[in-house]
């Protein structure tokens, strides 16, 4: 049996870096300065790009002493807010990923796989996205910046959850995503890593999850 985690943000959904900006502008709401997300650069300064990661090291970096889980539930309420008018304003911003729906379908038919999904936004954002593109991920098993700060952490605790609701033993576990963080995780697990859109740093990479069924044989998964 195969396990496929399945991050969100490049992989199920696309967006035109609306949700940074959102995610910058409820920090300021909330802590009173505006952090950068824009380049790659800015990005990379972050030991963890998970939304409640990042916002652990902006309040270590700006001495903020207000209660660290009141300062999350305030941010966190703000971003959805900001997203879901963002998203209001301009409903192309945030689109369904080429391939996504079809994925998530013929996946759940397979008896071979289990798929779940490992996210580094925090629930309510991920649930939010997945509904504004449109895709129904209900009783599927997740994990995200809400259960733990970073991705390494979030993809263990999405393959434990998985293993509990499906009941089954898992020979292969293979990650969906994209950038260094999600890459280094993976191998840190001792998990496979695909590669979806972004560049191709990865040994192993599709455009979208339309060609998904390529990793079969990529990988030489074992396949029903």
């Amino acid at each position: 049996m195969n396990l496929f985690l399945i991050d969100i943000d490049g992989a199920l959904v696309k967006s035109d870096s609306v949700d940074l900006d959102c995610y910058s502008k409820a920090v300021e709401d909330v802590l009173g300065f505006r952090p950068e997300f824009e380049s790659d650069d800015e990005l990379a300064h972050y030991k963890s790009l998970t939304d409640a990661g990042r916002l652990d090291e902006l309040m270590m970096k700006y001495q903020i002493r207000e209660s660290r889980t009141l300062v999350h539930r305030k941010v966190e309420s703000c971003y959805l807010a900001r997203l879901n008018a963002a998203m209001g304003d301009k409903p192309q911003a945030l689109v369904v990923s080429p391939g996504a729906q079809d994925f998530l379908t013929n996946i759940r038919e397979r008896k071979d796989t289990y798929v779940a999904i490992a996210t580094g936004a925090w629930e309510s954002v991920a649930r939010l996205k997945l509904r504004a593109a449109g895709l129904d991920i209900a009783n599927m098993t997740m994990a995200s910046s809400s259960d733990a700060l970073n991705r390494t952490e979030i993809m263990a605790l999405a393959a434990f959850r998985s293993k509990q609701d499906s009941g089954q033993v898992f020979s292969r576990r293979v990650v969906f995503g994209q950038g260094t963080q999600s890459r280094h995780a993976s191998q840190e697990l001792g998990y496979d890593f695909v590669e979806v859109g972004g560049g191709t740093y990865s040994r192993n990479h599709i455009p979208n999850l339309a060609h998904y069924q390529a990793v079969y044989s990529q990988l030489s998964l074992q396949c029903a």
